[in-house]
């Protein structure tokens, strides 16, 4: 009887295990599905570091800002505030800056996500910058536009850059770089490079696109205002008489006021031709001209002729700073350029330049990219989010801005052998995509990129083939309140005249 019972007992265990088996299965399977889902819900959210009630305190009572204007007003430069972030975060971060969320995005992070974010004009994203750049340089501005706006402007603005206005700048730029090495040449004191190339760099922008200024003392007063308004780019917004911005505005209002002037003139003299011919002018002729829905009105105009001015030669006088100071410490490689330059300059016996005798300095232009690669002027691209999406794996909320951050890359080993050292033939071999980004990339590329690469390229075969050169002071100490990095000391360099009577 026992035995029957024991029996029964065992069968109807065995019959609730099998039973009971597959609802646990069930059961698992579920709670493993439930979990990988809460596991990808939370990487899909998963906000840029660093989280938490201590970051979000920071950005609240303005002391990310406070600290990224601290080391701008240093001689670290505002880089520096990245850095500093980016050893305690990795190559993702977050921080708020002048009210904004800030995402920066390095080194390879940063390669990755360059090709979504600035190959096209991407549909949840836009160029931004911070407010005091928008406000300075106007809200037409090329650089502050709308994609459709943008494009619409590249349109009309995209006759500077034909051939016969590269030509004829190339022609400009090489009488004012002579003109002023001239001068250089009989100067026993050292020379501040910075100083020549703004001077001869606003000269030439101005010459091109507002036409020869014949009063000196108004031209001066004009680049006095553009430096005004590139020193309040990263100022504390504050419309206080005294402070940097309100002096930026004030210099702005000035610049447009004498633009305005300019205008009324040549549209009194019903935009005589064989009186003006210069950008300026050919917009305005446009603007007569072109169907409606392509007209620029006067604002579009005045706001990106501004643009122009300060982008053509604060950006591009800095480059040629650095340049200059990256040849002055490596003295060998500036003696293998003079070597080679010597004797492209023989061979078109002391005449103008003209671009086919720039085209054929190869090494004169790994040498450019060399030093724009090392000086990295624009340090990162903005691009604000019009809806949240992800972006390298991270949640990113709309109206946050991420920052592509082009120095990092250009200076990631995984990309550049030996990244810190000042080396041209690096460029020997082809480039990795999205590996140097001077320029920016896709529809937003610098339409002056090769405006830029000429002076750079006409300033440093002058110099070369007429004089050696080297450093009068090795400060590496960044200016105050820059909008791009440049040497606080200006560069200083002892000059030596190679030749004894005729320049090259």
């Amino acid at each position: 009887m026992m035995s029957t019972t024991t029996t029964t007992e065992s069968a109807w265990r065995l019959a609730a295990h099998i039973l009971l088996l597959p609802a646990a299965i069930v059961g698992i399977t579920y709670l493993l599905l439930r979990a990988r889902r809460t596991s990808h819900l939370q990487e899909k959210n998963r906000y840029p570091p660093p989280d938490g009630i201590g970051s979000w305190c920071r950005g609240f009572v303005g002391a990310e800002t406070l600290s990224f204007l601290a080391d701008n007003s240093s001689g670290r430069g505002f880089y520096h505030f990245v850095q500093t972030r980016a050893l305690c975060y990795g190559a993702c971060f977050r921080t708020t800056l002048f009210g904004r969320t800030h995402v920066f995005l390095l080194s390879s992070t940063a390669r990755a996500a360059a090709a979504g974010l600035l190959a096209a004009d991407p549909p949840h994203f836009a160029k931004r910058y911070v407010r005091t750049v928008a406000e300075l340089l106007g809200e037409h501005s090329l650089l502050c536009t709308s994609h459709d706006t943008h494009r619409r402007l590249r349109r009309a603005v995209a006759s500077l850059f034909a051939s016969a206005s590269t030509a004829a700048f190339v022609a400009t730029f090489d009488r004012l770089i002579t003109t002023q090495l001239l001068l250089a040449n009989g100067c026993k004191d050292q020379v501040i490079v910075l100083d020549v190339a703004l001077d001869v760099a606003f000269r030439a922008i101005c010459e091109m696109l507002i036409g020869p200024q014949d009063d000196v003392q108004k031209l001066g007063r004009l680049q006095s205002d553009v430096m005004d308004v590139t020193r309040a780019m990263l100022a504390v917004p504050l419309k206080l008489p005294g402070t940097r911005f309100y002096r930026g505005l004030q210099a702005r209002k000035r610049i447009m006021d004498a633009l305005r002037q300019e205008i009324s003139m040549r549209r009194h003299n019903s935009l005589k031709l064989d009186r003006h011919d210069d950008f300026l002018q050919t917009l305005l002729l446009k603007s007569h001209t072109d169907s409606p829905e392509e007209q620029l009105t006067d604002e579009q105009i005045l706001d990106n002729i501004l643009t122009l001015i300060i982008a053509g030669q604060v950006t591009t006088a800095t480059a040629i700073t650095w340049m200059v100071k990256y040849l002055g410490d490596n003295i060998d490689l500036q003696e293998e350029l003079r070597s080679v330059q010597l004797d492209l300059a023989s061979k078109h016996h002391g005449s103008p330049l003209t671009l086919q005798h720039l085209n054929t300095m190869d090494y004169a232009y790994k040498t450019v990219k060399e030093s724009l690669r090392m000086s990295t002027i624009v340090s990162w691209f903005p691009r604000v989010a019009l809806k949240d999406c992800q972006v390298a794996g991270f949640h990113i909320k709309k109206d946050w801005i991420v920052n592509v951050d082009a120095r990092s890359i250009h200076y990631d080993p995984t990309i550049y052998h030996n990244p810190m050292v000042f080396d041209p033939s690096r460029f020997n071999d082809d480039m990795k995509p999205y590996s140097f980004l001077v320029f920016g990339a896709g529809g937003r590329t610098c339409l002056g990129m090769n405006l830029a690469k000429i002076m750079m390229l006409m300033f440093l075969h002058r110099l070369v083939t007429n004089f050696r050169w080297e450093m009068a002071d090795h400060d590496t100490s960044l200016e105050r309140w820059a909008m791009f990095p440049r040497l606080k000391n200006g560069c200083p360099i002892l000059l030596t005249p190679i030749h004894k009577e005729n320049m090259y």
